[in-house]
């Protein structure tokens, strides 16, 4: 195998890439293998957002449709922000001309636009829509051909540069810590009692925990799955360079058969022919001569302007021409393909829904519309006994229909899940520190008796090489134990985002160049060392978006808690009682709380002093503790970390057996019949 990853997509496109980013964001590990990134259906778009103005239905589509037009904002937003590259998003309207003469009640008048369909459909996904007149159109946007009498002009919509998106993207994906594999086939999904097991490729083997099919046209050559291409050609015509007197076109034009988008740098792209003659790559005069004319009836004045560029794209259609979103036949296979004309509009909230469905388990209802069951007929059902038969020419055969075969799953005391953190698997759920030691030896030898993996270290006082801290990198192999980077000595948000950022490039000095782990500590008070919960959430919020893995210290809070997890943190880090005081769990109510309502590990972090206490933090159900002063500074550190590391777990070990109930009177355990009575 080339590698084992959290979350492998396969698919390098906005759908991918979003998806992608997504993921990461949430804490997942991701790779993505592309055929060529520089080839993607989305390169070809026009990056039109104008879902009313195409009068899509049915209504779930339609719903689906503005709830992504309304994340738009918002998606860019962050989007821009992380990478510093602006996607050309232009919320300029978008006008339909119309070369008949619409219902007169409608002119000049504002309406909620619902599909034919559903007349009443709910105000939420309602479009406002305005008609102007042939009059009104020429003072709004001047030029039009002679034939058109009118149009609607929907305000709400916009466009995207469709390239410069896909850029961006990608540039997001890289800075957030996502594994981009350019140049990669994918031949064949490996599957095995409804799992895929790997992916076979041009470049051997990968595997992952989880699968998302993203390849758009291409899917079906790897599931029967009723995707097929239509492909679609495009020219871009410019403003001659120099020219004083700019083209007025400054709306989206979206006629009949064709639409013109003018960019905001002076290209007008005109689009699309829609061709169902599959992998075809190449232009043909034909498609060019249709799309020249449609486009000249409806704004002459591009006639004389000259042509820039033409190319083609493979929407990937289904026949109901929706896309195919969520699970599929293997448990751990997600399906995101199919979006055919409206990749480009719906990437915000297909990555939104892929992701809340792989990174929580949880599915919007919203997305029942769009399973691929709704392509299957009824399995037709075996009659009367257990056998069927195949027909081969005249030969009947026998053959024995068989029920799938399970394979027995071992129980909660035979085997425990690994600790997994931003899709890293973990068997011993004991972190430790590396401060307060005597010396490296004894530091060395406590951690390895905790059975510890992950240990972490204070970058700031690595950095300036703080008493005790000199050569503390050189000190363990960090070949087989993950560091844990903290912002230790932080008093502000600012400041902790500065040294988490020194705290990445030190673990990738020592060789863990996938290490985006970060323990995030903001602590003003220098007497009880309690942390800042508005800095750690403000500081958690701009190390998400940079691709940090953030395992916040917080007080037991559980709506920060709950807070921190919105934001994208890979785990919550509540304390038991301050750092270093030895006072045991303190905030036990609050701790349960957050651990029962948590969907990301919890780890009890700070004032723990004994085997006792550690396991009771398991026992309540805790995923993980991390302990430094208990162990460094006993009698006995190498003894007692590895008391910690057997009471980490026998702590899971109980938490997964199950606590009797707490009665309030005697139970005998021997039986009471039977007895000898005389």
């Amino acid at each position: 195998m080339t590698g084992s990853r959290d979350v492998l997509i396969i698919g390098g496109g906005v759908i991918g890439l979003a998806i992608a980013v997504e993921l990461q964001q949430r804490g997942a590990q991701v790779t993505v293998l592309s055929r060529d990134f520089e080839q993607a259906a989305s390169q070809a778009a026009a990056g039109m957002l104008a879902p009313q103005a195409e009068g899509i239905t049915p209504r779930e589509f339609q719903t689906l449709c503005l709830q992504s037009l309304a994340q738009y904002p918002t998606w860019i937003s962050k989007l821009e922000n992380l990478t510093g590259e602006s996607t050309g998003y232009w919320p300029c309207g978008v006008l339909a001309p119309s070369y008949g003469v619409p219902d007169s009640s409608c002119s000049h008048r504002v309406e909620a636009f619902a599909s034919p369909d559903q007349p009443t459909a709910p105000a939420a996904h309602s479009a406002i829509r305005y008609w102007l007149d042939r009059t009104a159109l020429d003072h709004y946007q001047p030029g039009l051909g002679d034939t058109v009498t009118g149009a609607w002009w929907f305000p709400e919509e916009g466009q995207v540069d469709n390239r410069a998106l896909f850029k961006a993207l990608r540039l997001a994906a890289q800075t957030s810590g996502v594994d981009l594999q350019p140049g990669i086939t994918v031949n064949a999904l490996q599957q095995r009692n409804r799992q895929i097991t790997h992916v076979r490729t041009s470049a051997g083997d990968f595997a992952a925990g989880h699968y998302v099919l993203a390849a758009g046209a291409w899917s079906h050559q790897l599931l029967p799955l009723p995707v097929v291409p239509r492909k679609g050609q495009m020219v871009s015509v410019s403003v001659p360079p120099g020219d004083s007197a700019p083209l007025s076109l400054q709306r989206i034009l979206f006629g009949q058969d064709i639409y013109i988008v003018p960019r905001q740098d002076g290209r007008i792209l005109i689009g699309a022919t829609v061709e169902e003659v599959g992998f075809a790559a190449y232009n043909t005069l034909a498609g060019l001569q249709q799309l020249f004319e449609r486009a000249q009836r409806l704004y002459p004045e591009l006639q004389a302007l000259p042509l820039l560029e033409h190319w083609w794209g493979f929407r990937p259609a289904t026949p109901d021409q929706l896309p195919i979103l969520g699970p599929s036949q293997c448990t751990n296979l997600t399906l995101a393909t199919g979006h055919y004309r409206n990749g480009i509009l719906l990437a915000p909230v297909t990555a939104a829904l892929i992701g809340q469905w792989i990174a929580d388990n949880q599915t919007d209802p919203l997305l029942e519309a769009f399973l691929w069951e709704r392509f299957q007929s009824p399995v037709p059902k075996i009659p009367q006994s257990s056998s069927a038969s195949v027909v081969f020419s005249d030969a009947t055969v026998p053959m024995q229909v068989l029920e799938p075969i399970s394979t027995p799953q071992p129980s909660s005391h035979q085997v425990d899940q690994p600790l997994v953190i931003a899709g890293r698997e973990f068997t011993s759920r004991l972190m430790t520190g590396s401060g307060k030691y005597d010396n490296f030896e004894v530091m060395r030898q406590a951690v390895a008796a905790s059975g510890s993996q992950i240990v972490t270290v204070a970058v700031r006082r690595v950095q300036t090489n703080a008493p005790g801290h000199e050569g503390l990198a050189e000190a363990l192999n960090w070949q087989n134990i993950w560091m844990l980077p903290n912002t230790a000595g932080c008093q502000t948000a600012e400041d902790a985002v500065r040294v988490a950022r020194l705290g990445r490039e030190m673990a990738k000095l020592l060789g863990q160049e996938a290490n985006h782990f970060i323990k995030l500590e903001v602590i003003p008070d220098a007497k009880y060392l309690l942390p800042d919960p508005i800095g750690t959430l403000q500081a958690a919020e701009q190390l998400v978006k940079e691709g940090f893995a953030v395992l916040p210290y917080i007080n037991a809070d559980p709506l920060l808690a709950k807070r921190l997890e919105e934001v994208g943190c890979a785990t919550v880090m509540p304390l038991g009682s301050p750092i270093g005081s030895g006072q045991g769990i303190r905030n036990a109510a609050n701790i349960q709380i957050i651990i029962e309502n948590a969907k990301v590990p919890v780890v009890v972090d700070a004032g723990i002093g004994s085997p006792s206490e550690a396991a009771q933090a398991m026992e309540m159900g805790a995923d993980a503790l991390l302990i430094n002063t208990a162990i460094a500074k006993a009698k006995d550190p190498i003894g007692m970390g590895r008391a910690m590391g057997l009471a980490a777990e026998a702590g899971r070990l109980a938490y997964m057996a199950g606590r009797i109930p707490t009665k309030a009177y005697a139970s005998a355990s021997s039986p009471l019949t039977g007895r000898i009575n005389s």
